[in-house]
């Protein structure tokens, strides 16, 4: 699955990068007009142009994620699951999710489990092989309706 062929229909709005690695989901969401938070271990401030980078330690809780602030945050090939819980909260109504890990190794997680934690959101896209679990999925609102910047145009 192609995570930015999936976000393209998204309208622009606060987007998380959480363990983002070398940024390039964050430059592309920047390119598309986003407004970006990049956090990894290995990020420095600056380090991508026109993106709030920043050096966290994830697995220490070095970076809280605001409830209700983001209209997206991306999660990709990196499971850590005490996050998921912080990332749900962090998405506004109508914000997105986009998350994916791999399915065997020490840090194996299944799309089931993301199943489970998201469950009641709008499944956008998911699906699971021998390589990755992944799901990208939108929060509904108290009435189960669709709110926010990051609806569908």
């Amino acid at each position: 699955m192609d995570l930015t062929e999936n976000l393209r229909g998204l309208s622009p709005g606060r987007a998380l990068d959480v363990a983002c690695g070398g940024g390039r989901h964050a430059i592309w969401l920047r390119d598309a007009g986003w407004a970006v938070t990049a956090v990894d271990l290995t990020m420095t401030p600056g380090q991508i142009d026109g993106v709030e980078c920043v050096q966290a330690d994830l697995e220490r809780g070095g970076f809280v994620i605001e409830a209700g602030a983001w209209d997206l945050i991306i999660c990709w090939l990196y499971w850590q699951e005490d996050l998921l819980t912080p990332i749900a909260c962090g998405v506004r109504p109508g914000g997105v999710v986009a998350l994916a890990g791999k399915t065997s190794g020490r840090f194996a997680t299944s799309l089931e489990r993301y199943r489970r934690a998201f469950a009641g959101w709008e499944e956008l896209r998911a699906g699971e092989d021998d390589y990755k679990a992944f799901l990208v999925a939108r929060k509904l609102d108290s009435t189960g309706d669709v709110r926010g910047p990051a609806s569908r145009g």
